[in-house]
C-alpha cells in the first residue's frame, strides 16, 4: 500500500486555496471598476447606471462566475467550459480570441499525465 504524503497534499490545498483567493480578489477588483465606469456620465454619457441596476449586473456577473469558474481550475472539465465561455462571448461580439489566447498563462490539461510547465513550454 502507498504511503500517502500529507506534505504534498497540503502544499496542493494551499496552492488551491490561494489561487481561489487570488481570482476572488480579481474579480472584486473588475466589478469594482466596471461599477466606476458604469457610473461615469463622462464614459456613459446620461445612461448611466446606479445602486439597482449595478447591483443586479453584480448578481449577473456572480452567477456567470460561478457557471464558468471550472475554466479557470484545473480539472478534466476545464476545457469543457472553456470552449462553452468562447462560445458564449462569441455571441456577443461575433469573433473573440481563443480562451488560451485571452489567458496565456494558463496550462493546457493533459489528460494522459499530471499538469507540468504551461503552453510556453
Amino acid at each position: 500500500m502507498a504511503v500517502k504524503n500529507n506534505y504534498i497534499a497540503q502544499r496542493e490545498a494551499d496552492r488551491q486555496k490561494f489561487f481561489v483567493a487570488g481570482c476572488d480578489t480579481t474579480a472584486q477588483q473588475m466589478f469594482d471598476m466596471m461599477c466606476l465606469a458604469l457610473h461615469d456620465p463622462e464614459v456613459m454619457g446620461k445612461n448611466t447606471f446606479g445602486a439597482e441596476r449595478l447591483k443586479k449586473v453584480h448578481d449577473a456577473m456572480y452567477q456567470y462566475e460561478k457557471k464558468f469558474r471550472e475554466a479557470w481550475m484545473h480539472t478534466q472539465e476545464s476545457d469543457y467550459y472553456q470552449e462553452k465561455l468562447d462560445a458564449n462571448l462569441k455571441e456577443i461580439f461575433g469573433e473573440v480570441a481563443p480562451f488560451n489566447e485571452r489567458y496565456p498563462y494558463f496550462r493546457d490539461w493533459n489528460y494522459n499525465k499530471p499538469m507540468k510547465g504551461n503552453r510556453n513550454g
